[in-house]
């Protein structure tokens, strides 16, 4: 239970993580920054469980006629994704405060970004396909809202689009190996 409730409350930053920076506070990046690296010393506490061979399992049956699970997994190779993306997601959390800091729509930014996290946390984590799948699309979407967070710039416009074309078609090609 508590694997799901960790990947998934990235989820949560993302709603809370706008209302950090309407006072223009200059420590809010490294307040939210906490949560992700909370999540990080957590998942580095379950790599002992996993190299010894039982990893972390959740799993809740939310559609029992077809048979489909919300199941996550941390084993070892899932769990040193899951490391880096909160690792790295923490890294990047606390440099954008700092680029960004000025930028007035910086928690918009933050609420992305989050999301970001949380669906590429959800993609090394997932334990069935449909999970996944959900997932990816999820890390497309965001991506692409991401990549195009200065929309005024043409060039954002573009790059976001073609990031959008790319992990699309990647989804595709996912749903067709399904």
């Amino acid at each position: 239970m508590m694997i799901a409730l960790t990947a998934l409350s990235v989820f949560g930053a993302a709603l809370v993580a706008p209302l950090f920076f309407r006072n223009k506070n200059k420590l809010a990046s490294w307040l939210i920054a906490l949560l992700p690296l909370g999540i990080t010393i957590y998942f580095a506490s379950l790599l002992p469980r996993a190299a010894a061979g039982n990893p972390e399992t959740f799993s809740f049956n939310w559609a029992r006629e077809f048979g489909a699970n919300f199941s996550f997994r941390a084993d070892s190779l899932s769990l040193l994704f899951a490391m880096l993306i909160s690792g790295v997601g923490t890294l990047v959390v606390i440099y954008a405060g700092g680029y960004l800091g000025k930028n007035p729509n910086i928690g918009r930014f933050y609420a992305w970004l989050f999301i970001f996290m949380g669906a590429m946390l959800g993609v090394a984590l997932s334990d069935n396909l449909l999970l996944l799948f959900i997932f990816w699309e999820l890390t497309s979407l965001s991506s692409y809202m991401l990549i195009g967070f200065e929309h005024e710039k043409e060039s954002a416009r573009a790059a976001a689009l073609q990031a959008l074309l790319v992990t699309g078609g990647g989804g595709l090609a996912m749903l067709a190996g399904i």
